[in-house]
């Protein structure tokens, strides 16, 4: 071959290297760039568009590995392999790929980095001793002050998994002064001082979530916190959430949830008739409002328990019924339980009111329903001792007098006498006095054990739902009367029987 030739091949090598770097400069490069872009499809809230953006990071990467691993830009390929997978959540990718570049790292900054995100995978794999092992060793090496930050972060959130708390919360509290934490970075921040005790930093990176955004938006998670904090730092959180109200320009929801989430802290401080204040504001926001729905039933489930006369507890039900119409579950179907009770409750009311000793037992069951569905206890044992004053020589008079005694401290209204613990005197005198094989006493001296093998005590409560129902007609013509014939009593029940059988058999 002549040097003229010798020389065109020896160029062409040259050009055809030239070109393979180019190749791959230009992968790694546009791999970058759409690195960039996910983290500012990140920051705009866009998590869809950053979720495509680090899968075309993964696959140009995986490219480069695949196909050059010993090149010089195999290592800077891996590491941005790992973060991609990691923001995509990738977490069993991420730990692989983390290895990889670990193997291939050139310098301490690159091993330390690749040992801190293989630290990240290994908290999301469920193994939060591994990786505080792994961040504390990334931590001691060369790192940049964002990866710093952020192993610190992750740090805190195994060592929260592993019990470690007081140094879970150094580490978050450090990492949150040197990066601007997200939302649900602050979150655990927050708990993680809850749970060690310091009820106003706590307080403090909580109120700067309630604030991030201004329509009243909390997760699950964010409102379990509030209300953890409302539970065991109320007098933290009141003054603080007082002041947020004071902030100018809030929207009409973020006004609601923050009444709310008062008016709760103000309720388990026992500051009850501020609570109500505080909560009809919020109530009055806007109806169609979750937060102003959730007001109304808080609203009102304070002032049952606080009643002391029957028509404070029928005065709730259009607050009830405003907060059945909540788009939250546990809102809406709690205050359709307790509307539906409160009307029965004001039926039955009206009727031993109106009727007097001819519907006594209409009392009763109203004192039932005051005490057990709508826990409110001042109105119970009121009722109960109104019906003793009914039908003083009733088979259940001994029912009252217990269900009194069991609402023992809680003064009603002058619409009944009761003289406190005089009045419990009287009631447990009575209960001396009424024969030993009474169903009623005989159930209580048993502790209510076997109770249902007792034929009396059945009948006789068979015989009162008789009776009740009978009262219910009055009002509800969809109520049947139950017959006392249809109740079996066994003396030996089988393995399957409680020990008496009620046959479904009714009659109009």
């Amino acid at each position: 071959m002549n040097s003229g030739l010798l020389r065109l091949f020896a160029l062409g090598i040259l050009l055809l290297g030239t070109t393979t770097s180019c190749v791959y400069f230009n992968a790694m490069y546009d791999a970058g760039n759409a690195y960039d872009a996910g983290l500012d499809a990140l920051q705009e809230g866009q998590g869809s568009s950053a979720r495509l953006q680090f899968d075309s990071v993964i696959a140009k990467t995986d490219r480069i590995l695949r196909s050059h691993p010993g090149s010089k830009w195999a290592d800077d390929a891996a590491l941005l392999k790992t973060r991609s997978e990691i923001y995509n959540k990738l977490w069993a990718a991420a730990s692989g790929s983390s290895v990889l570049a670990l193997t291939l790292s050139r310098s301490a900054r690159d091993s330390a980095t690749a040992t801190g995100l293989g630290g990240i995978a290994a908290l999301q794999l469920e193994h939060p001793q591994q990786s505080d092992s792994m961040l504390s060793l990334a931590l001691a090496g060369d790192l940049t002050g964002d990866d710093r930050a952020t192993f610190l972060f992750h740090r805190g959130l195994a060592r929260m998994e592993t019990g470690r708390t007081s140094e879970a919360a150094a580490d978050l509290q450090t990492a949150a002064e040197q990066i601007d934490l997200t939302r649900e970075a602050r979150l655990e921040l927050a708990r993680a001082l809850r749970q060690i005790g310091e009820y106003e930093r706590s307080v403090d990176v909580t109120t700067d979530i309630l604030m991030a955004y201004e329509f009243g938006l909390l997760s699950r998670a964010e409102r379990a916190q509030v209300d953890s904090l409302s539970a065991l730092a109320p007098a933290v959180l009141e003054p603080a959430l007082a002041e947020l109200l004071a902030s100018p320009g809030l929207q009409p929801s973020m006004t609601a949830m923050l009444q709310m989430l008062r008016g709760q802290a103000l309720e388990n401080l026992g500051n009850s008739v501020t609570a109500i204040t505080v909560l009809d504001s919020a109530a009055t926001v806007g109806s169609s409002n979750r937060w102003a729905q959730e007001a109304s039933l808080r609203a009102s489930v304070i002032r049952i328990r606080r009643a002391q006369e029957p028509g404070e507890i029928q005065e709730t039900v259009p607050a009830l019924d405003r907060a059945k119409l909540s788009s939250a579950p546990g809102v809406r179907d709690t205050a359709a339980q307790m509307a539906r009770a409160a009307l029965l409750f004001g039926e039955f009311t009206k009727a031993w009111e109106s009727r007097g000793s001819s519907a006594a037992e209409a009392a009763l069951r109203a004192a039932e329903l005051a005490g057990t569905e709508l826990r409110s206890p001042a109105v119970a044992r009121g009722l109960y001792l109104k019906y003793l004053e009914l039908a003083p020589e009733s088979p259940w008079a001994v029912k009252a007098i217990y269900g009194a005694l069991a609402f023992s401290g809680h003064q009603p209204g002058d619409w009944v006498g009761d003289e406190g613990a005089v009045t419990d005197r009287e009631l447990l005198a009575r209960i001396n006095s009424i024969p030993a094989d009474n169903p009623y006493r005989l159930a209580m001296a048993e502790e209510l054990r076997d109770v249902w093998a007792d034929s009396s005590y059945v009948l006789a409560e068979v015989d009162l739902e008789r009776r009740i129902s009978e009262i219910q007609m009055l009002f509800d013509t969809t109520v049947v009367r139950v017959r006392r014939d249809t109740i079996q009593i066994r003396d030996e029940p089988e393995d399957d029987d409680v020990g008496v059988s009620a046959v479904g058999d009714v009659e109009p």
